[in-house]
């Protein structure tokens, strides 16, 4: 199209071209995302098969953990564990304790995980039961032997406010296995161990 002697498109200026291409392309970026955001509330009413819980295994919803506090829970298998959730003044309180006044070492990175659980008998087979805070004493667990352990099951020597007082040295408390499934904490039995079948003389 002629206007006079000149084109009319001699007349377009080359910056607003391109800003006009930018512009174009920002208002269709801005609609992308914005049609994403719709579909955010159609996928999430989806309903989703749920990863299947193993056999033989134990899950608790972790809302049902009180920070803090150890839950005794009975696993399938019939056998029970100690299940704490640490929280800022049980994590604290842990890093607190001075390895002079355990009876053995740490295992490394244990008390940088999100849930300690150990067994509740000892290897010696004798149970355990969960004693709050008081005194000097931050929370635990204690033996009728007069044994202590702390929330990680780490054995204590005696000190002032100790629950038992005791001399005698104990081993750690036995560590169960447990992982994450879903929003809560699967727990996992121990193999249960057979003795031996005893022989019999004909």
């Amino acid at each position: 199209m002629h206007c006079g002697d000149r084109l009319v498109t001699d007349n377009i200026d080359p910056g607003n071209a391109e800003r006009r291409k930018v512009l174009t392309g920002s208002i269709k970026l801005l609609v992308s995302i914005g049609f994403v955001f719709l579909l955010v509330p159609f996928f999430k009413s989806i309903p989703w098969p749920e990863e299947a819980t193993p056999e033989n295994s134990t899950l608790i919803l972790a809302d049902s953990l009180t920070p803090g506090r150890p839950l005794l829970v009975t696993l399938k298998d019939g056998s029970q564990v100690f299940v704490t959730r640490p929280d800022a003044t049980t994590a604290k309180n842990l890093q607190a304790i001075s390895p002079d006044t355990l009876w053995y070492g740490t295992a490394p990175g244990l008390l940088d995980q999100d849930y300690l659980v150990v067994q509740a008998q000892t290897s010696q087979d004798e149970a355990i039961t969960y004693l709050g805070p008081q005194a000097n004493w931050s929370g635990g667990f204690v033996a009728e032997s007069g044994a202590a352990w702390d929330v990680a099951g780490r054995a204590l020597k005696p000190f002032p406010g100790h629950p038992g007082g005791n001399t005698m040295k104990v081993s750690n408390l036995i560590p169960a296995p447990w992982r994450r499934h879903d929003d809560g904490v699967l727990l996992i039995p121990a193999p249960v161990v057979a003795s031996p079948a005893q022989g019999t003389d004909d």
